[in-house]
């Protein structure tokens, strides 16, 4: 690939005089340079303009580096802010693609411009600020590193990595030590899951998640706090519970006596269940000790509501009830997000695969109801209270350690704006979240594996049941003993139903736009949801 070139006569470390030079990198190199980025959010848009609205120079020794604001507007009328550091390098042959914006003429020679997350001296830059509890002040800017608490350099030197999996930040291995997150798209608040994690480490309440270790921000006025940067420490692991669950599942079909397990009778979805009356086919397969994982995995989801529920006074946190704006603001964008479903399926049924396009058909018949059950959500008939909530709850969003649990990446749901992650919420949101995520796990197994007999299904929905009325039973029990007020029984019924559907919902259009033979998991949700509303009379 023939790269762009820039010169300045001016130094590296002198080039914020030439203005020449970085308007010919904001007009003709940085567009399409975040087309080529993981991290770019804007890829479905045609960028109209690239502006860049701060440039800092980061000084550490003899090395310097830039940390650019940018401002990207888009053709369609919005607009989005990204971070991004720039640093030079004098080869690009182990550096990705992406990484390199242009080859650059210097006053001191030949370099190429890249992406300053590439360049190990830029982590160690970082890394020793926040150590060092610095500031850089620049006019009325200023960016803090701030560690949680005392740290220190390595006196055997630094190492350093930076993970390719991520997609929306970018994620640096500290010392093999800490993971310091490095948010790209930025907003002028504090982004959730730095804001989160200050706050869990300050109240000290909730041990399962991967501990505070430092921060970095950016206030480029007053009243202005924009995340830049999250350190936390790395915990040992075996993995995230998503492909825990999997083998858990394909076990359980492999080894199970499906006559038996299919038998199992139905009971409603939502539904507490206590180990102790498991049906007894459950015991051996898929076993005792799993459902007792089940369990831990509850008794750690019910205490991170709990410290999240833990203030009365900090107005970003403290519980409030339901009122009239709320209601208004859930019910026109879960419409919203519905009718948007509604209409890509209509334009994708033929396209489907038979098995998923006649659910599809039995989906797009309960328009009337879903819409209906929607709208009816009613604030006054609700006494429970709204906290600050995980609000993207999943099983890849929780590390295996042993039998226990972690529980990480506090950044809300990615479709969401940042106030609408804010939102306060009940905590049965993020139960809804994992019991959709089990769901998910039973029918990804059956997908994969073509286990579509009856009898499969039928074991499969004993599973299902019996996963999530464990984890109920569990969850609820200490709510209602730590006093986290989820509310009454009907109520807390009527909730889950509600945020069961809205994420079906939302999932199905990530799997008409991605994965459109998927689609079949979030349609057969959407209807189990339905009939069990059918049921309830709302």
């Amino acid at each position: 690939m023939n790269l762009p070139k820039l010169q300045s006569a001016q130094s590296w470390d002198q080039l914020r005089k030439d203005e020449s030079f970085w308007e010919a990198l904001r007009q003709d190199i940085l567009a399409k340079h975040l087309y080529q980025c993981r991290w770019f959010g804007g890829k479905a848009s045609v960028v109209q303009q690239v502006f860049i609205s701060q440039n800092l120079l980061l000084k550490s020794g003899f090395q310097h580096y830039y940390l650019l604001l940018i401002e990207v507007f888009f053709r369609e009328s919005y607009a989005h802010n990204y971070f991004l550091p720039l640093a030079i390098a004098e080869s690009k042959d182990k550096l990705p693609a992406q990484a390199v914006l242009a080859e650059v003429q210097l006053a001191e020679g030949s370099f190429y411009l890249i992406d300053a997350v590439h360049d190990s001296g830029f982590h160690a830059a970082l890394f020793r600020k926040i150590v060092n509890h610095e500031m850089l002040l620049e006019g009325n800017n200023r960016v803090f590193f701030r560690a949680h608490e005392e740290l220190e350099m390595e006196p055997e030197g630094f190492q350093s990595q930076l993970l390719n999996a991520e997609q929306s930040n970018s994620t640096l291995i500290i010392q093999d030590r800490y993971y310091l997150k490095i948010f790209r798209r930025l907003f002028r608040d504090k982004n959730p899951d730095f804001e989160m994690n200050e706050f869990l480490a300050q109240q000290k309440l909730f041990e399962n998640y991967p501990k505070l270790a430092g921060l970095i921000w950016w206030e480029p006025g007053p009243g202005v706090n924009i995340s830049l940067g999250l350190m936390q420490e790395k915990v040992p692991n075996e993995g995230d519970a998503w492909p825990w669950m999997l083998k858990e599942v394909e076990q359980y079909f492999k080894n199970g006596d499906l006559a038996k397990l299919s038998a199992i009778d139905k009971w409603p979805l939502v539904s507490p269940l206590k180990i102790t009356k498991l049906p007894e086919a459950l015991h051996q397969n898929p076993g005792i000790d799993f459902f007792k994982r089940i369990r831990t995995l509850a008794q750690r989801t019910a205490e991170m509501h709990l410290a999240l529920a833990s203030v009365k006074r900090d107005r970003h946190f403290a519980p409030i009830n339901y009122n009239g704006d709320f209601t208004v603001w859930l019910k026109n964008r879960l419409i919203y997000q519905f009718d948007a479903r509604y209409n890509l399926l209509n334009k994708k049924l033929e396209s489907l695969p038979e098995n998923a396009r006649l659910l599809a058909e039995k989906v797009l018949e309960q328009k009337d109801l879903i819409i209906n059950f929607i709208l009816g959500f009613d604030e006054e008939q609700l006494r429970s209270l709204r906290i600050r909530i995980h609000g993207d709850y999943h099983l890849g969003q929780i590390l295996i350690q042993g039998q226990d649990f972690f529980i990480l990446d506090y950044e809300g749901e990615p479709e969401s704006t940042i106030r609408d992650r804010k939102v306060k919420q009940s905590p049965l949101k993020d139960v809804a979240g994992l019991l959709r995520s089990f769901h998910y796990a039973i029918h990804a197994v059956q997908k994969n594996q073509n286990l579509r007999s009856s009898e499969h299904q039928a074991a499969g929905q004993s599973l299902y049941q019996s996963i999530s009325g464990v984890f109920l039973h569990s969850y609820f029990k200490i709510a209602f003993q730590q006093q986290l007020d989820i509310g009454y029984r009907k109520e807390i019924t009527y909730l889950l139903h509600y945020f069961l559907l809205e994420k079906a919902i939302y999932e199905l259009g990530y799997e008409l736009n991605g994965r459109p033979d998927w689609a079949i998991i979030p349609l057969e949700g959407i209807l189990d949801i339905t009939d069990e509303i059918k049921r309830h009379a709302y």
